[in-house]
């Protein structure tokens, strides 16, 4: 009898459960949790199995509700089982956030110590270069002069599903609850694998897979912040509700047209305009969903982050220069963002982005556009004039 493959993933959280596990499951896998909380992974072993509830438009034919079965847990807190679990697997996968990162991998190195077969790594962060950051984590947990290259495969993901928050009320009855919407496909890096990529429903392995990379950050983050900021300045507290208007909406879409078109030239070889605006309308619908419940502060929080240089707002505006590609919608979502002063609710900012608002309120945009763009006032004086034409034409609405 052939041994089904073992798939041994490091967090049981929303998308380590609604997606990575919900795939490999599906695909006749066996998987196990690596988790932290012991009420999930007591669940896990008592039941094999979880429902993961759609909460979405369900297409005819589609299941509102997905059950999940071949899974265990095992606590990260025992860890000689966690490094046999990985020992023993075929694939391993991370679901972990960049500040568990290095944790995880020290227990993919002492994995690599106990076996001879090569291993992969399906790296589902959302960590900009998180092949490049975990090698360097796993690297440092071994033995100095170890074959690190041809023993680990480091494979990138694209994540584009989102996942609403399942209630606390929910939870507290089934700790293995989750909530999900209904896409359900993970871009994965072909190249990064040791092998031949085996064939998982819902799983796209790619090639070239930078122009996937650049696509989730430059369409969906983009557009996703670029709704969050021009939304709050129209009062809305939930991005369905900035869906729901229909200029919030418009200078949304005409974002991610923008740098759809600037990807079509920057990676043609990869995927067409025409692909990357289907994308988008579907990232539009989505965005719609209530059931997501997605916060216009979550999502354009972190200000210092998604405007720096590399990030999906100034890293946009270089898109578009670089490619020679209109940019007045994505101009106009960083404008917005130096105005975005949304607070959680306990009435609290960010950490950090009430100095971005300040920093533009008191020495104006072009500070901002300076020390946290990075923008030149030289190279990019135009695009500089444009965005603070349009901060201060945004100050004169509200």
């Amino acid at each position: 009898m052939t041994r089904q493959p073992r798939l041994a993933q490091f967090g049981a959280g929303n998308i380590g459960r609604s997606l990575v596990g919900q795939l490999f499951s599906r695909s006749g896998w066996e998987v196990t949790f690596l988790d932290v909380v012991p009420e999930v992974v007591d669940a896990l072993n008592e039941r094999h199995s979880y429902m993961v509830t759609v909460k979405d438009e369900v297409l005819p034919g589609q299941p509102a509700a997905i059950e999940v079965g071949n899974v265990r847990g095992v606590d990260l807190a025992d860890r000689d089982l966690a490094v046999a679990a990985v020992a023993q697997a075929d694939l391993a996968g991370t679901s972990v956030g960049a500040g568990n990162l290095d944790a995880a991998c020290a227990i993919l190195a002492d994995a690599l110590l106990r076996r001879d077969a090569p291993l992969s790594v399906m790296l589902c962060e959302n960590l900009h270069g998180a092949a490049k950051i975990a090698r360097e984590f796993v690297k440092s947990h071994l033995p100095e002069g170890f074959d690190l290259d041809g023993r680990i495969g480091f494979v990138e993901a694209a994540i584009g599903k989102m996942v609403p928050n399942t209630p606390g009320e929910v939870r507290a009855v089934d700790p293995l609850a989750v909530w999900a919407e209904a896409y359900n496909t993970l871009y994965l890096d072909a190249d990064g694998y040791l092998g031949a990529p085996p064939p998982v429903y819902g799983v796209a392995w790619r090639t070239r897979f930078q122009a996937y990379v650049d696509r989730k950050l430059f369409v969906h983050n983009l557009g996703h912040a670029a709704s969050a900021y021009a939304g709050f300045l129209r009062g809305k507290t939930y991005i369905w509700e900035c869906m729901e208007d229909p200029d919030v909406k418009a200078e949304t879409r005409g974002c991610m047209y923008e740098t759809s078109r600037a990807l079509a030239v920057r990676h043609g070889d990869v995927f067409t305009f025409d692909e990357n605006r289907a994308t988008t309308d579907d990232l539009i619908r989505r965005f719609g969903n209530r059931a997501l419940g997605d916060p216009v502060f979550r999502v354009g929080r972190d200000l210092k982050r998604k405007l720096a240089p590399g990030d999906r707002c100034a890293g946009g505006l270089r898109l578009l220069a670089e490619t020679g590609t209109p940019c007045d919608c994505t101009a106009r979502a960083v404008a917005n963002a130096m105005r975005f002063a949304a607070v959680d609710e306990g009435g609290n900012p960010h950490p950090g982005d009430a100095e971005v608002t300040t920093l533009a309120r008191a020495s104006g945009p072009e500070a901002v556009l300076a020390a946290i763009c990075g923008l030149d006032p030289g190279a990019d004086g135009r695009l500089i004039e444009t965005i603070a034409a349009a901060y201060h034409a945004a100050g004169s609405r509200t």
